[in-house]
């Protein structure tokens, strides 16, 4: 048996990983991990960018290709980082859909978990491809072989505003039928 690895599967794998860990850990601890993806994204892009205009400049064994090699790598260190800490230690907790049948909790863990993964691995590809949520592009995805050689690594860049968004509305949306049920 001839397996090829691809970005494709690397893509599926931490889907179903994510999806798995969020039926491991629940509806309400997987959107505290999505609340705190939130907040990773806003760290990791600010610390990258103080990195990238303050320390960068003074390592001269980090200027060129290199230099984005680190910035790259250390958002995605940090942002990794903040959402295991908000998640392990954040002094917040959700509680949603806790008087629903268990039907209805498993379908909310698993969409969730298909957002939280979405979110996830999307701004990872983001943050690869040298975007920047406070500066904006500073590089193209679209000249990496990454991009060019996986359909599926451009339809998560490509539409990462979709992926960005769709956790908040879902979360937002349940919230909003919840309280109404009251």
């Amino acid at each position: 048996m001839d397996i090829r690895l691809s970005w494709d599967l690397f893509i599926i794998v931490f889907f179903s990983v994510i999806i798995a860990y969020s039926f491991i850990i629940g509806k309400d601890k997987t959107l505290k991990v999505i609340i705190g993806t939130y907040l990773a994204i806003l760290t990791a892009d600010g610390l990258g960018n103080l990195f990238e205009q303050y320390l960068l400049p003074s390592i001269p064994s980090l200027a060129g290709p290199e230099g984005g090699q680190a910035l790259i790598l250390m958002k995605i260190l940090v942002f990794i980082a903040v959402i295991v800490l908000i998640t392990v230690k954040g002094g917040f907790s959700v509680d949603v859909l806790s008087d629903k049948t268990a039907g209805t909790r498993m379908l909310a863990t698993f969409v969730f978990g298909v957002l939280n993964a979405g979110l996830i691995v999307s701004t990872i590809l983001v943050f690869i491809s040298g975007f920047s949520f406070v500066n904006g592009f500073y590089g193209m995805m679209s000249v990496t072989s990454l991009y060019q050689e996986s359909d599926l690594v451009r339809m998560m860049v490509d539409n990462y505003n979709v992926w960005f968004s769709l956790p908040a509305i879902a979360f937002t949306g349940v919230s909003v039928m919840e309280s109404g049920m009251e």
